[in-house]
């Protein structure tokens, strides 16, 4: 008499497709908490404050912006860079043609700009005064390498 192996067969088909299953919905689970966690280290500018804040600590500093800089909701990406006054990297958010938007330390390379002064001032239009990208002191420069997404207001 010959055993069929058939509904064995069945039953490991059926628990390797459940473990699959399972693993994949891990794996889509796990991809959305990442989702959640980034979204969760989200830093806020308001263009009419020229104020940048942390949304999960709610602390608001007053940044350097320009009036070309671009609206949205973007990713941050760190880049390292050369160029003399960035102190070795930026967080790049925007790239269009030949120009990446970007937050970095308060640039200094043209001293008659007096960008240290502007950006403790109180009146916002004294920050309002750069190419687009997004100034920021060395502090919440160090803080900002931490987050992931940037909304502009």
């Amino acid at each position: 008499m010959k055993l069929c192996k058939r509904p064995q067969e069945s039953v490991n088909n059926a628990i390797i497709g459940f473990v699959l299953s399972l693993l994949l919905f891990s794996y889509a689970q796990a991809e959305d908490n990442i989702e959640q966690y980034k979204q969760s280290r989200r830093v806020v500018v308001d263009t009419k404050k020229a104020e940048l804040c942390f949304a999960d600590t709610q602390d608001c500093h007053k940044v350097l912006i320009g009036k070309t800089t671009p609206k949205g909701v973007f990713p941050l990406t760190l880049y390292a860079t050369a160029k003399k006054g960035y102190g070795g990297e930026i967080i790049g958010f925007k790239e269009e043609k030949d120009f990446l938007f970007a937050l970095h330390r308060v640039w200094l390379g043209k001293p008659s700009e007096r960008r240290q002064e502007r950006i403790v001032s109180d009146k916002v239009s004294d920050r309002i005064m750069t190419n687009g990208c997004i100034n920021v002191s060395d502090a919440v420069y160090e803080k900002l390498r931490e987050y992931f997404v940037l909304e502009v207001i």
